[in-house]
């Protein structure tokens, strides 16, 4: 099957316009209303794909895996109960008055319910974490540059040199 398109010239006149002959993208399975409204409502924060079964699913972290993923940035390789105290910590600078006893049943999935602060308490503190983390990781790849560059005979100018050395400095302290 195959649609028209038209190619319109810069010039204003009618007879430049001409028809060309466009194939169609057609999907392999028809689109059903609860899919039309489901992308129509779809926001940033939720992109939904398919499995092979055809239902939806989320591509957004649940809240125990964002929290783990937090305990591991804070104390890699570490068992559950020392990240406890540690994610607890990280969250209040962003929500004073959660619990241990909250953060351990949301690490474990024994909640039902997560308030809209703590989901964007647990957002903030895995971001600031994952910033820190690539903020070493540029740090030391910059580093590793500029020793590389020093071995091949060309070194880094002084303007160059304070920058790396003021990223090292800021990831240590």
């Amino acid at each position: 099957m195959t649609a028209l398109a038209f190619d319109f010239f810069a010039s204003t006149s009618p007879s430049q316009v001409h028809a060309k002959r466009v194939p169609v993208l057609a999907s392999k399975r028809p689109e059903t209303l609860a899919e039309k409204l489901e992308s129509l409502s779809s926001n940033d924060n939720t992109e939904s794909s398919r499995d092979a079964e055809g239902t939806g699913m989320s591509s957004v972290s649940s809240p125990q895996a964002m929290l783990r993923e937090l305990g591991e940035l804070i104390a890699p390789r570490s068992p559950a109960k020392v990240h406890y105290p540690l994610i607890a910590t990280d969250l209040r600078r962003h929500l004073p008055d959660v619990s241990l006893r909250r953060v351990r049943a949301i690490y474990n999935g024994e909640v039902s319910r997560l308030w809209n602060d703590e989901a964007m308490a647990i957002r903030l503190a895995l971001a600031g974490r994952r910033n820190q983390k690539a903020r070493r990781e540029f740090a030391r790849a910059a580093a590793e540059m500029a020793k590389t560059l020093a071995a091949h005979g060309l070194p880094l100018t002084s303007d160059q040199q304070r920058v790396v050395s003021a990223l090292s400095t800021e990831v240590l302290a």
